[in-house]
């Protein structure tokens, strides 16, 4: 991972940035008590409506379905006046009481995005346990298209935006994994405890669709 305020490389143990000296603790005197959340949606101002909320929350579980290795929790509230977005979403993934006590470390595969609706400031991030396969470089990917619809067709759109990017990156990524042990060349692999009679992982012709993910 990298410091949120310098983006100088960090290890889970480093109890501050070597860098900035940047730490949790910093961020508590400045941000005070974090504020309670919930997943998979935080809305204190109401920015959806009932029947969006509703929408969003349904588009949540069935992404958490084809993955169900991974948590959502998507954030809609203001960021604090002169803290970078990176730093107060920092904060609360790790103040918010959005992780069990069992998924801390490796364990979390958490994904938040926190977005601002009265700026458009949006930043996502995943727990330790996704960062190892799922570079920031990807996760920016499924920001800038929420950020490029939420111009267009405002916030419940943006985050639906999001959630189907995150699915395609996710696709991509499983695609991945087999070929970079060296498990397949071309063919891709679908999750085979969908068809009768079989267990685990079966590869499957590229034009397969995949209903289902399995576990990293």
């Amino acid at each position: 991972m990298r410091c949120p305020a310098c983006q100088s490389p960090l290890t889970e143990s480093d109890p501050a940035c070597r860098q900035c000296g940047f730490s949790l603790e910093v961020a508590d005197r400045v941000l005070g008590i974090a504020p309670s959340l919930d997943k998979p949606i935080t809305d204190p101002d109401q920015h959806l409506g009932k029947l969006a909320r509703a929408r969003v929350k349904r588009s949540i579980e069935q992404l958490q379905r084809k993955h169900p290795q991974i948590g959502i929790a998507i954030l809609l509230m203001s960021i604090p006046a002169q803290v970078p977005a990176a730093i107060y979403a920092f904060w609360l993934f790790n103040r918010g009481q959005l992780n069990s006590a069992i998924d801390q470390g490796g364990a979390n595969h958490l994904v938040i995005l926190l977005l601002d609706p009265a700026t458009g400031q949006m930043v996502s991030m995943t727990g330790y346990g996704l960062e190892p396969f799922f570079p920031q470089s990807q996760l920016q990917l499924c920001v800038n298209v929420a950020a490029q619809q939420l111009q267009r067709d405002g916030v419940p759109a943006a985050i639906e935006a999001f959630l189907a990017e995150l699915d395609a990156q996710l696709r991509q990524l499983h695609r991945q994994i087999p070929r970079g042990f060296g498990l397949c060349d071309e063919d891709q692999w679908h999750d085979s405890s969908q068809d009768p009679g079989t267990h685990g992982y079966a590869r499957a012709p590229s034009s397969r669709n995949e209903e289902r993910e399995d576990e990293f």
